[in-house]
């Protein structure tokens, strides 16, 4: 064989026989309830407190509630030095691109637009909408195995293991 030959060879061995170790199995985590007060405290913010007014999602009117589950902030972008705010409707094919004083949806009126936000006003309301919503948290269920899976891998290891000696092969690939 060509000398050149021998890294490439052990380049495509070595993972396979990497892959024959018995690796120690994941550790149970924590259920992600516990990691609650964690998710409330916004980790890129100095203070680590929730921005002020982020607790008005609760105490929204009916008409901000219905803006905010119809239109959403898709981005800000500035054209010929203002400001402009990107909107998409969440179910549908709507979009807007607004500047500071345009309406959107009839009469909520856009007062202000940052590089990660926008303020929209109606008479007395007041509504913010952030570029960069929270995902709600995910329901699906971490994967767990089944006893009949232990079983099974159980016993794939006493079948594998049998009786017979181990024969360890030497770098030119003869047993030994």
């Amino acid at each position: 064989m060509k000398p050149g030959i021998w890294p490439l060879l052990l380049m495509l061995w070595l993972p396979a026989a990497l892959a024959q170790t018995d690796a120690p199995a994941a550790p149970d985590y924590p259920p992600l309830e516990q990691f609650e007060e964690l998710l409330e405290r916004p980790l890129f913010n100095a203070t680590r407190r929730p921005k002020a007014g982020e607790d008005q999602d609760d105490t929204l009117s009916e008409s901000a509630a219905e803006m905010r589950e119809k239109w959403r902030l898709s981005g800000v972008v500035w054209e010929n030095s203002q400001p402009l705010a990107l909107f998409s409707e969440r179910e549908g094919e709507g979009r807007e691109r607004l500047r500071t004083g345009m309406y959107l949806d009839g009469n909520w009126q856009l007062e202000e637009i940052t590089e990660d936000s926008v303020t929209l006003t109606d008479d007395d309301q007041r509504l913010r909408l952030e570029l960069w919503e929270p995902r709600a948290p995910s329901t699906r269920p971490l994967p767990e195995q089944s006893p009949q899976q232990d079983a099974n891998e159980q016993q794939e290891q006493d079948t594998d293991g049998g009786d017979e000696p181990a024969t360890e092969q030497g770098s030119n690939g003869e047993s030994s």
